[in-house]
């Protein structure tokens, strides 16, 4: 009879941890690298073209479901975890809103300033996005993905 009222309390308690790692206090990311460009003071658009696009992933980073709608990118085509110049193609993609301290845990997931950069770029509908693009990498980790 014990094991039937313990076992509720445990995976009770197992959520509430899991939640608030998730919610509150992401551990699971890497530091913010020193490098990482300043976050301005607003809400930001963010275009996603990769794990981004993933609901799972951006609660996981973001900490809470963010609602996407979708965006394009003219002028680059995904290569590998990066973007490349391709003047005649659009990017297909999302675009979701995200407040300064969410953009600090977008910042820390992609490692900016150390792996990748965060650039304010036009997407196809004139509105503004950072967007993320890998930093110039050389041996092992250029080939790697």
């Amino acid at each position: 009879m014990e094991t039937m009222i313990v076992r509720p309390a445990i995976v009770t308690l197992l959520i509430a941890v899991l939640v608030f790692m998730v919610m509150r206090a992401p551990v699971y990311l890497p530091r913010l690298d020193p490098n990482a460009p300043p976050v301005p003071a607003g809400d930001s658009y963010v275009f996603g073209f990769a794990t981004l696009t993933n609901p799972l992933v951006r609660l996981v980073v973001v900490g809470r479901f963010v609602p996407t709608e979708p965006a394009q990118l003219r002028g680059l085509q995904r290569l590998r975890r990066d973007l490349r110049d391709a003047p005649d193609t659009v990017l297909e993609g999302v675009r979701f809103r995200v407040s300064p301290q969410e953009l600090i845990r977008l910042d820390r997931y992609e490692r900016t300033g150390r792996k990748y950069r965060r650039d304010l770029m036009e997407l196809e509908d004139g509105t503004k996005a950072w967007v993320y693009r890998l930093l110039e990498e050389t041996g092992i980790e250029a080939v790697q993905d």
